[in-house]
């Protein structure tokens, strides 16, 4: 396993990538406010959701124990791919 810090590290640079593909999606939504369905709405809304989320588990991650690592880890590890998974299948809004 890694040390705790390149885990965080990895785990920011992530989340910054995905925020930005979130806020990209969000600022196609906005130049499309009048086309844009209600479904399409809530997909952003859900991601912004599962990204604020996914930033409370990364400082969960920053606060946990040593012996408590590795389950945290596997807990963030989940959830990012969810969060990928579902930002994924909104791209093509």
């Amino acid at each position: 396993m890694s040390n705790k810090k390149e885990i965080e590290h990895k785990l920011e640079q992530q989340l910054d990538a995905l925020s930005s593909k979130i806020d990209e999606l969000a600022a196609k939504m906005k130049e499309q406010e009048d086309r844009a369905s209600d479904i399409e709405h809530k997909a952003v809304a859900k991601l912004k959701s599962m990204r604020a989320t996914a930033h409370e588990k990364l400082m969960e991650f920053k606060e946990a124990e040593h012996d408590n690592l590795q389950d945290v880890e596997k807990g963030l590890n989940e959830y990012w791919t969810s969060l990928g998974a579902e930002l994924k299948a909104y791209e093509s809004l």
